[in-house]
């Protein structure tokens, strides 16, 4: 018969199995962006050096590019080329691990700072709800699925270093710091922001001493050794400049009375409605609510943010819950990573059996096929695609007038017919400007997607001539050598 004692560990690893379960491993692959990585990664190695300017574009490896995300992309690649997608699930998986690890863990120091008993029955549940939405919407194959579990760690080692200042947990900040600015360096400045959090709360605590100051400035310039360099880290100003990210969805401000961001609404109140509980005066819970709210309202790529981060204000939350003494009991954390690890080794199996294939009504598969056919061995064919095809274009061979790398695409360098960058040119197009944008850039080859306007459609026709075939995906034009 199971003893109390050993029943909720096991529940706890049950349930995180489970939970693990239900995160469909083929959901991974969902975002154009990937391709792009892959090649980026592909050709640094390829080449042994970092890139600082666009390839296989219109423009001949001319224009300047900021390695934000270099670090990422040299771990990528390697996996995708010994493994393939197996690889980048491995990848996928193992962060997802570090993750709920983490989010589990800032629940328990957040209550631990409270003087509460780090354990809760209600933690783990919350956690892996939470672990769910962000691992559907934000783990695809992009960056943010390894700086997400880093920047959580690195919050978890700050806060402990506040209340026991130790140089273990000194020497893990400076890590995750260092880890943050080479995988992902764009969003370093939240590493930043929260040590300066930190010192701010250790100054109105009259505990900022030479040591504590020493280690946030070690914080501060584990960043600065970077692929991007101080560019990098400041890489948010570049593309936020003249707005040119409001042209991208999640970058668009969030619509709370829309249905399908139903979620992020309830999010967000309860958020708010955690505030009463978790705030207890303290300056530093003051200052990280102001800036989570902040980065929480602004757009669909920033309010991932709020997710990572509501598990340190709800943990104190769930004490308003109204359970019996013996319910709030912890439920073990090596159980629930051992439940964590047997879900996704789970998951693992079928993905090395059965890699997924590409959905080809959502990528140029078979166009790009047909384009390389008709293309002469050992050349790259100019393909004019849209912003969100171009990315796999770019990863089978094609080059491209602007892929998913936005700072390089806004440069005056790029400026072309209307007045428009080349981002500009590829978001706004495919339209009845295309033949304007074609007579300028001289792609060989146009691929339109299907479902266009059946008067833009039949524009581009009369400009280019009968589509030469037509996919799952779209219409590939062969533009004219008058052209």
């Amino acid at each position: 018969m199971l003893n109390k004692k050993a029943a909720y560990p096991l529940a706890g690893g049950l349930l995180a199995t489970a939970a693990i379960l239900l995160m469909r491993p083929d959901y991974s692959y969902n975002d154009p962006d990937t391709f792009w990585h892959l090649e980026v990664g592909r050709y640094m190695l390829e080449h042994g050096k970092i890139l600082y300017h666009a390839i296989h574009t219109f423009y001949d490896d001319r224009l300047p590019y900021i390695p934000h995300e270099a670090g990422f992309q040299l771990l990528l690649a390697p996996l995708y080329q010994w493994l393939g997608w197996p690889g980048l699930y491995l990848l996928t998986a193992l962060c997802l691990f570090a993750l709920i690890m983490g989010l589990l863990r800032l629940g328990q120091v957040s209550r631990r700072e409270l003087g509460l008993e780090e354990g809760h029955v209600l933690l783990l549940p919350f956690v892996l709800l939470i672990s769910c939405w962000i691992y559907y919407n934000y783990f695809k194959g992009r960056p943010q699925i390894m700086s997400s579990p880093l920047i959580v760690w690195f919050f978890i080692a700050l806060r402990e270093y506040q209340l026991k200042p130790q140089a273990g947990y000194a020497a893990a900040m400076v890590a995750f710091s260092w880890a943050v600015a080479s995988v992902h360096t764009g969003v370093w400045l939240v590493i930043a922001v929260f040590t300066g959090m930190a010192a701010l709360e250790s100054l109105l605590a009259r505990q900022l001493d030479w040591k504590r100051t020493a280690v946030f400035l070690l914080v501060l310039l584990a960043g600065l050794p970077n692929p991007g360099g101080l560019k990098g880290l400041l890489f948010i100003f570049t593309v936020t400049q003249s707005h040119f990210n409001l042209l991208i969805n999640e970058w668009q401000p969030l619509s709370f009375s829309r249905l399908d961001q139903l979620p992020i609404l309830l999010l967000l109140l309860f958020f708010a409605v955690t505030l009463p509980f978790s705030l207890h005066r303290k300056p530093f819970r003051f200052f990280v609510m102001t800036g989570i709210l902040y980065l929480g309202v602004m757009n669909f790529k920033q309010n991932l943010f709020m997710w990572l981060f509501i598990p340190y204000f709800a943990a104190v939350f769930l004490e308003a819950v109204p359970l019996p003494a013996r319910f709030r009991r912890q439920m073990g954390n090596k159980a629930i990573a051992l439940g964590l690890a047997a879900g996704l080794l789970i998951n693992t199996g079928p993905i090395f059996a059965a890699p997924p294939q590409l959905v080809r009504a959502d990528y140029p598969v078979e166009e790009m096929n047909y384009v390389l056919e008709h293309t002469p061995a050992g050349t790259r064919p100019k393909v004019l695609s849209s912003y969100g095809s171009s990315g796999y274009v770019m990863f089978r061979g094609g080059d491209v007038l602007c892929d998913g790398r936005q700072d390089p695409f806004i440069t005056k360098a790029s400026v072309g017919v209307m007045g428009w960058t080349a981002f500009e040119r590829s978001m706004y197009g495919f339209s009845e400007y295309l033949p304007d944008i074609v007579n300028m850039d001289h792609p060989d080859v146009v691929i339109v997607r299907n479902g266009s306007s059946g008067r833009l459609y039949h524009g581009w026709v009369q400009a280019f001539g009968t589509p030469v075939y037509k996919g799952s995906y779209g219409s590939v034009f062969q533009i004219r050598s008058e052209s």
